[in-house]
């Protein structure tokens, strides 16, 4: 199985967050979308970065409150591990390991078409 049978079946929706807008907005993204993760994009849609859920508490347990105020592009990864949409499921749970990474943005020339999770992956290595 291939990362396009994931896309075709669950969906291509990618939610994105500008690098100036603030992790209390962040949260409520997150909220709002029932999503663990945000693809930071520049004003053009490129790819520039990715936070989580998980950044979000780092941030939140290292400076308190005024974390809320932090902008994403104080906190997001910036070397983002990616795949494409003919990168095979097996491959990439062990990419994701390796990585210590929990999803993985979707390029096809170029462009952002999609977002993957582990959660996605163990699901169709499974056949779930």
């Amino acid at each position: 199985m291939i990362v396009n049978d994931i896309l075709s079946q669950k969906g291509s929706d990618v939610y994105t967050i500008f690098p100036e807008a603030t992790l209390y907005e962040m949260a409520q993204q997150l909220l709002e979308k029932k999503v663990g993760a945000l693809i930071c994009t520049d004003r053009s849609g490129g790819l520039i970065g990715i936070v989580t859920e998980r950044d979000l508490a780092h941030a939140v347990a290292h400076f308190g409150q005024s974390a809320l105020d932090m902008t994403i592009a104080e906190i997001m990864v910036r070397d983002v591990v990616a795949c494409g949409i003919s990168d095979e499921i097996d491959i990439l749970l062990t990419v994701m390991t390796e990585a210590r990474c929990r999803h993985l943005p979707v390029i096809r020339e170029g462009v952002l078409v999609g977002l993957v999770s582990i959660g996605d992956l163990v699901k169709a290595h499974f056949g779930e």
